[in-house]
């Protein structure tokens, strides 16, 4: 399962296209930047901010920046139908999640959508199921759409159980605000971004702890997009996990979507910027060797995706000393060859005795 030659000119110009779609994308932030309110940041509260994660040392060892916690959550069933033999249930629980910086514990405690995570599950009932845990992209989360997304139906028409987490500040956890409803990313507060990884992995782990607790057999990862990016660094923070695949992940937020690309409303020096870049990457996989064998990783990513782009996951799967890997021709959306994407995916699930 591996593609890594170099494309031929042919190739290159259908992953030109296939870009194209994504530069549609990404021009959206330009457009509405003018409607976009300027944020107040204080450049000193800022810095001070910032210094708290090198003095830490949680740059320079970003494992320990990570919380994990020890047991399952207390959780509710906020909704619950029957769905083909079984049931669809919305599962709420509490975040519990604390940011490492104090400084800013009023400011992301200020969110109350936000501390009541929630899992989502499509369960045959019983104890034992294998269970996919799908992980989605950013600005989504919407179970409906999660569920188109990943084939959640076919999926459990092969018998597995398939659950989905949702992202802090995605879904029923976004600020009500429109405005304010892409905050888990923003490259102009870094420190914001960090703790919003930070509470993911802590929250994603609860996931996994109440998959656990209500009978869940093995568990499987599976994220797309903003969602690769966070199975990545998940699979870099546990090996409890039967698997991670990853698909058009994130492996760092570069180019167009990253701290160079922004205004702050204030001079920075470059040696203040580098401070800033080095903060926005401390949660990267990159930074993380898996903590499960290789063979149990699928990364399927597009030449020419401009979203999340290519080079960085090429680089990962370098570092990663080549787990089962593929390579599309094509865009973030535009695919040119997108059944194989499927047909990698469905041998994966074989290979990991997800399916027969």
């Amino acid at each position: 399962m591996t593609n890594n030659t170099q494309p031929g000119f042919f190739i290159k110009g259908l992953d030109g296209i296939g870009g194209m779609l994504d530069d549609v994308f990404l021009t959206l932030p330009k457009i509405l930047k003018p409607f976009t309110p300027k944020k107040q940041i204080d450049p000193r509260a800022y810095a001070r901010q910032i210094d708290f994660y090198f003095d830490n040392g949680y740059v320079g060892q970003p494992e320990k920046f990570f919380q994990l916690p020890e047991n399952a959550p207390e959780h509710r069933i906020d909704k619950e139908i029957a769905y083909l033999k079984g049931l669809y249930q919305i599962i709420a629980f509490p975040s519990g999640y604390s940011p490492r910086n104090p400084a800013m514990a009023e400011r992301f405690d200020s969110f109350a959508e936000n501390k009541t995570a929630y899992l989502v599950r499509w369960t045959h009932g019983g104890r034992g199921r294998k269970t996919l845990l799908c992980l989605h992209g950013y600005m989504l989360g919407d179970p409906d759409q999660a569920e188109r997304m990943f084939k959640i139906r076919k999926l459990y028409q092969m018998g597995l159980d398939v659950a989905l987490f949702v992202t802090p500040f995605h879904w029923k956890r976004a600020p009500r605000s429109m405005a304010l409803r892409g905050m888990f990313l923003q490259p102009d507060d870094v420190v914001m971004t960090c703790e919003c990884f930070g509470q993911a992995m802590h929250d994603l782990y609860h996931c996994l702890l109440l998959l656990k607790k209500m009978g869940a057999g093995d568990v499987g990862v599976i994220g797309a997009s903003l969602g690769g990016y966070n199975a990545g660094l998940f699979a870099g923070l546990t090996d409890e996990i039967a698997f991670t695949a990853m698909m058009v992940p994130a492996v760092q937020f570069t180019q167009r979507f990253s701290p160079d690309a922004v205004s702050l409303p204030f001079t920075a020096d470059r040696k203040f910027k580098d401070k800033i870049n080095s903060l926005w990457n401390l949660h990267s996989p990159m930074n993380f060797m898996p903590k499960i064998p290789k063979d149990r990783i699928l990364i399927i990513a597009s030449r020419g995706d401009k979203v999340c782009p290519f080079e960085p996951v090429y680089d990962l799967c370098e570092k990663w000393e080549w787990p089962k890997h593929v390579f599309l021709i094509g865009g973030h959306w535009l695919m040119f060859d997108a059944r194989e994407r499927g047909r990698a995916w469905y041998k994966f699930l074989a290979d990991m005795g997800f399916i027969g």
